[in-house]
């Protein structure tokens, strides 16, 4: 079995030095590719961050924006239409209208002002990509969601993008509880570690 693994966060740039991104180590991607390398050819595609904290010598890929990451995505998919896809990075939902690459903001500045649009939503596109691919997929709430909200948004994403698992949790309470939404069917879990041994469980039954 092909096991695709996104860890880390994308970096959507601003100019030629700086980007806009979010706060992913990329920890817990690498954590499960070492859980899962037994039971399938697991691809890390992740963040810079996130390659290095994966020392298996599985097949590595470096994503850098939304738009980048979402064209390696698609062809990882095409080549491997009925692998599994689990969906762990941070995605950017914005980036800076005519990002420049080529220039620098100079420093020094009273102010800088920049004009964000929408990112593609790579999540809502893996079906699209293939009828038979299987997709876990992550989903971490606003801080102090209730359980019924992170249940409730849970679920609408595993119908919006066709996901066969969603892991659940809110930002900022990592020694909460965490949710996991299985073929429609919702579990709770006292804790991250827990969930996420769950979690590896339910991805290797998928991998049989």
């Amino acid at each position: 079995m092909h096991i695709l693994m996104t860890a880390g966060a994308t970096r959507n740039p601003i100019d030629s030095m700086r980007y806009i991104s979010a706060n992913s180590s990329g920890q817990s991607g690498a954590w499960l590719v070492e859980q899962l390398n037994d039971y399938g050819t697991v691809h890390l595609m992740g963040s810079p961050e996130a390659l290095l904290r994966c020392r298996l010598p599985v097949p590595k890929q470096v994503f850098g924006s939304t738009d980048d990451l979402m064209s390696k995505m698609q062809a990882w998919v095409e080549r491997y239409p009925s692998g599994i896809v689990v969906h762990a990075a941070a995605v950017g939902d914005y980036a800076v209208a005519d990002a420049d690459e080529s220039v620098k903001f100079p420093s020094g500045e009273q102010g800088l002002s920049l004009h964000l649009e929408p990112t593609p939503k790579i999540l809502d596109a893996i079906r699209g990509w293939s009828e038979s691919v299987r997709i876990v997929s992550f989903k971490a709430a606003a801080p102090n969601t209730s359980k019924a909200d992170l249940e409730a948004i849970a679920i609408a994403q595993a119908t919006r993008s066709d996901s066969a698992i969603i892991f659940g949790n809110t930002i900022g309470s990592l020694g909460s509880e965490v949710l996991i939404v299985d073929q429609g069917q919702v579990g709770w879990y006292p804790s991250r570690p827990l969930g996420m041994a769950a979690l590896v469980e339910k991805i290797r039954i998928m991998a049989q």
